[in-house]
């Protein structure tokens, strides 16, 4: 019998932190289990998949490295997980067939397992990482989708196509994330494609999400504040630390704007009505003809207001609250005032 090997490659930003911290706590439960998901030694890094490294080996090009990390993680005699979301980018070039090739040379059977969001909300989500992490990202969304579009990022069934030539369609599992779905669903459907449903039962509680977002209504005034420190030259190790205090305070300070998306109707509208064709072939290719999402999107009045004039309103009365010294400040000078009106009021002499 063959021993296997799945392909965890993201995508980015669809419960893939989540279901990678769950692998990471079971080790032992996945080990009794015949399945091996290791880390190289010296190579963990915090909230990411066991894969990482070997990602950015390939989309950097470093054959050594690929080789070396290869030679560890195909040593098992049993099966393998391997799991980052930087796989997801590295299924188009030969790269990607040269690992495939390794690994059943190794004796495995290889299986990628990639996980997708309806793409009006994939994009807001990815926007929001691209504001709250350390990236040098200063732009607004409508930069970030424009970008993605012109990668095809938002083609799921490209870039699964891309996997198909290596692995063959018969060894790609699609699952995609609805809002509706349970907290545990995504960890739940990747130990059922491992075919270890058992290890999360029915009543079992739910796993830890990770990598939460902040709320919508901070993304917009956090880019600015974001922007404007990386156009004076601020440090991105400061930027970030500031970034993350302002994610953290203003919820305490200001009254947070209860919009749940980043972009009107209008555009999420337009933008799913590009990917109908796609999304199509993507129920045609890989999910047995069922439509993979609802592609209506969800009206809210809130998040119509425009995203500017929001921000601005938003990081005013932040940084106001945030100068003590300035209320302080008033306040004396207020005292300071009534002393002297009272100093100079006239008197009525008797």
């Amino acid at each position: 019998m063959k021993k296997r090997l799945f392909l965890h490659v993201g995508m980015p930003k669809c419960a893939t932190t989540t279901i990678q911290a769950y692998l990471a706590e079971h080790v032992h439960d996945l080990a009794e289990r015949g399945f091996h998901y290791e880390f190289a030694p010296g190579e963990r890094i915090p909230e990411q998949g066991n894969a990482t490294h070997l990602a950015n080996a390939m989309i950097e090009g470093d054959a050594a490295r690929v080789k070396s990390l290869l030679d560890f993680f195909l040593r098992p005699d049993g099966d393998v997980i391997l799991s980052s979301e930087y796989l997801f980018g590295v299924s188009r070039g030969a790269v990607a067939s040269a690992m495939v090739e390794r690994m059943r040379q190794a004796g495995f059977e290889v299986s990628v397992i990639c996980y997708f969001r309806r793409q009006d909300l994939w994009i807001e989500s990815d926007y929001k990482q691209h504001v709250k992490s350390s990236a040098d990202w200063r732009r607004g969304i409508a930069a970030l989708l424009a970008l993605r579009v012109e990668k095809q990022v938002l083609n799921y069934n490209a870039m699964l196509m891309n996997w198909v030539r290596s692995v063959g369609r018969d060894n790609v599992i699609a699952v995609p994330l609805r809002p509706e779905q349970q907290p545990e669903y995504a960890v739940r459907r990747f130990l059922e494609a491992l075919g270890i449903s058992d290890m999360l039962p029915q009543d079992a509680a739910s796993p830890r999400a990770h990598n939460v977002s902040p709320p919508t209504g901070l993304i917009e005034p956090a880019r600015y504040l974001k922007r404007a420190m990386l156009d004076q030259g601020v440090s991105p190790v400061l930027v970030s630390q500031e970034t993350d205090r302002f994610f953290a305070l203003a919820p305490g300070v200001v009254r947070v704007p209860r919009r749940r998306f980043l972009m009107p109707i209008l555009r999420r509208q337009r933008l799913l009505q590009q990917c109908e064709t796609s999304n199509a072939a993507l129920a045609r290719n890989f999910l047995n003809g069922v439509a993979p999402f609802d592609m209506t999107p969800d009206y809210d009045e809130a998040s119509e207001t425009p995203l500017g004039a929001e921000a601005a309103a938003i990081l005013a009365a932040y940084h106001v609250h945030g100068h003590k010294a300035l209320h302080t400040r008033s306040r004396l000078r207020q005292g300071l005032g009534a002393v002297k009106r009272a100093v100079m009021r006239p008197r009525v002499r008797n």
